[in-house]
C-alpha cells in the first residue's frame, strides 16, 4: 500500500514536470481571471485612490495587485518554462535540473492560481487582514525562486554547452535579462515591507534618513514617500524591460536563430550586444537611483519637454531588439515553416512581428513624443497625458508582450495550418484595431477627466465611441487567446529539435 500510494504521487509530480501542462495552466489561469477584470472592477473600483498606500500615494495599488496577480505571475511562469524549453535546462543533471523541475514546474503550477485568486481580493494592503496580500506575496517568493533556479541553470548549461564562444548571443541576453528581473524582484519586496510596515525597523529607516536627507534637506513622511516611489517605480521599469528583452531572445530561438543566414545572424548578434549592455546599464540605473538617490536627468530638455534618462537607457534595448527584428525579417525572406511554406507567410509569425512593431509605435514613438512636449501633456493634455499612461502601460507592457509569449509558446508546439490562420485573423486585426483607436482615444478624443481615468462622461460621444471601438479590438485578442489556451490544452509535444553540434 505504501509502495503504491508513493507511486502514485511519485505519478503526480512527474506529470507535473511536463511544460505543456504548465504553459496551458497558466494562460487558462491567466484568461480566467482578466475576464473577471468588469466584476471585480465593479464591487472594487480599480482606480479608487481610497485604495492607494499611505507611502505610495501615486499608485493605484488595487490595479497593480490585480494585475500581478491575472498576468504578471502566468507570464513570468510561461517565460521561465519557455526558457527551461529552449535550453534544455530541465535535463540539466544534479542539483541544477532538479531545481528547474522543482522551481519552475512544480512552483509555477501553485503559483499562478495563487497569484490569480489573491489578486481579486487584494484591494489594499490591510484588506480582509492583510490575508489576500500575503498571499501573493507567496506567489511572488515563488517567482524569485524561478528566477534563481533558471540563472543557476544557464550558468550550469554554460558549462556543459561548449563554452562562452558557443553559447550564442540570445543565451546572454536571457541571462541579463533573468538577472535584472531577480534585481527588480528584490527592489519589490523592498518596496512592499515599506508598504505594509513603514520605515522600520530603525535600521531600515536610518537608511532612508542617510539617503533622501542630502538631497531633499528633511527627513519626513514625505521623504519615505519619495524613497518608496522612487524603489517601486524602479522595480516596475527594470521587471518590464528585462522581461521583454527575454521575449526577444525567445522569439529569436523559436523561429530558428541557430539556422539563420550568417548575415541575418551577425545582424541581430549586434543587436544581442546592444541589448545586453544596455541592461546592464539599466540594473545599474534602477538601483542606484532606486535604492540610492540618484537622480536620473533629463536629456533633450526645454523648459517642462525632456526625455527622461533612464527611458534613454532602456529606449537603447529597444533599439538593439530592432537589429534583431531585421535579422528576424532577413531570415524570414528563406526560411520556412515545418510544413514547407515561406516564414513570411505564416499568420503565427506575422502576428508575433505586428506585435512587435505596435511595441515600438506605442512606448518609444508616442511615448518619446509625449515627453518632448511635455509644456502641453502637463498642462492643457494633461486627461491625454493620463490616459495614455494606462493605455501605455496596459496594452504596451502587458498585453502584447504576453501576447508575443503565447504565441511563441505555441509555435514552440506543432501548431497547425488552420489553427494559424485562426489566430492571424483574430489577432493581427485585433492589434491593429486596438492600437489605432487606442492612440486616437489616449491622444486626441479622450473624454473623461485625470482624476477619474476610466469613467466616460458621454457614452454617445466621439471619444466614448473611439474608446469602444479599441475595446473592440482587445476582444479580438483576447479570443484569440482563449482559441490559444483551448489548443494547448491539447497540442502535440513539442517537436525533437537537433542538437547543435
Amino acid at each position: 500500500m505504501a509502495s503504491g500510494g508513493q507511486d502514485e504521487q511519485r505519478g503526480w509530480v512527474d506529470r507535473l514536470h511536463d511544460p505543456k501542462l504548465i504553459l496551458w495552466w497558466s494562460v487558462a489561469w491567466a484568461v480566467g481571471v482578466m475576464a473577471l477584470a468588469p466584476l471585480v472592477n465593479y464591487v472594487t473600483p480599480f482606480l479608487n485612490p481610497s485604495y492607494n498606500n499611505q507611502w505610495t500615494p501615486d499608485i493605484y495599488w488595487r490595479l497593480v495587485m490585480y494585475w500581478h496577480g491575472g498576468i504578471f505571475i502566468p507570464w513570468v511562469t510561461v517565460l521561465a518554462v519557455l526558457v527551461t524549453m529552449k535550453f534544455r535546462l530541465d535535463k540539466l543533471v544534479g542539483i541544477p535540473g532538479r531545481l528547474i523541475k522543482e522551481s519552475v514546474f512544480i512552483g509555477g503550477f501553485f503559483a499562478v492560481p495563487i497569484a490569480g485568486i489573491a489578486g481579486i481580493f487584494d484591494v489594499y494592503d490591510h484588506f480582509a487582514l492583510g490575508i489576500p496580500l500575503w498571499t501573493q506575496i507567496g506567489a511572488f517568493l515563488i517567482g524569485d525562486e524561478m528566477a534563481i533556479a533558471l540563472v543557476v541553470g544557464l550558468i550550469a548549461y554554460l558549462r556543459t554547452s561548449g563554452g562562452i564562444r558557443k553559447v550564442g548571443m540570445p543565451y546572454y541576453t536571457v541571462l541579463t535579462g533573468v538577472s535584472g528581473a531577480l534585481f527588480a524582484a528584490f527592489m519589490g519586496h523592498a518596496g512592499g515591507w515599506t508598504s505594509w510596515f513603514g520605515p522600520t525597523p530603525q535600521v531600515y529607516s536610518q537608511y532612508i534618513n542617510s539617503t533622501m536627507y542630502p538631497v531633499l534637506g528633511y527627513y519626513n513622511s514625505t521623504a519615505v514617500q519619495t524613497f518608496t516611489s522612487d524603489l517601486v517605480g524602479s522595480h516596475s521599469h527594470l521587471m518590464l524591460v528585462s522581461l521583454m528583452a527575454g521575449v526577444v531572445a525567445l522569439v529569436a530561438l523559436t523561429f530558428g536563430y541557430d539556422k539563420w543566414s550568417r548575415n541575418s545572424r551577425r545582424v541581430a548578434d549586434f543587436g544581442f550586444g546592444v541589448m545586453v549592455l544596455s541592461q546592464v546599464g539599466a540594473i545599474w540605473i534602477y538601483l542606484v537611483s532606486g535604492m540610492g538617490n540618484y537622480a536620473i536627468p533629463t536629456f533633450l530638455q526645454s523648459g517642462l519637454n525632456g526625455v527622461a534618462g533612464d527611458d534613454i537607457v532602456t529606449g537603447v534595448v529597444g533599439l538593439g531588439a530592432v537589429f534583431v527584428l531585421v535579422g528576424l525579417l532577413m531570415h524570414s525572406r528563406a526560411g520556412v515553416t515545418r510544413e514547407g511554406k515561406p516564414l513570411y507567410r505564416d499568420p503565427l509569425f506575422l502576428s508575433v512581428v505586428a506585435a512587435w512593431i505596435t511595441i515600438y509605435l506605442v512606448i518609444p514613438v508616442t511615448g518619446f513624443y509625449i515627453e518632448l512636449n511635455e509644456v502641453f501633456y502637463q498642462n492643457a493634455g494633461a486627461t491625454f497625458d493620463a490616459v495614455f499612461t494606462r493605455f501605455h502601460q496596459d496594452f504596451g507592457f502587458f498585453v502584447l508582450p504576453a501576447l508575443v509569449t503565447l504565441l511563441i509558446a505555441l509555435e514552440s508546439f506543432s501548431v497547425s495550418s488552420r489553427m494559424k490562420r485562426y489566430l492571424g485573423y483574430l489577432v493581427v486585426p485585433g492589434i491593429a484595431v486596438a492600437f489605432v483607436f487606442g492612440e486616437a482615444y489616449a491622444l486626441s478624443t479622450a473624454t473623461i477627466s485625470p482624476a477619474s481615468v476610466g469613467q466616460v462622461y458621454a457614452p454617445f460621444s466621439l471619444g466614448a465611441i473611439t474608446l469602444d471601438i479599441a475595446v473592440l479590438g482587445g476582444v479580438l485578442i483576447a479570443v484569440g487567446v482563449l482559441v490559444s489556451a483551448v489548443y494547448l490544452r491539447t497540442a502535440s509535444p513539442p517537436p525533437a529539435e537537433e542538437k547543435k553540434e
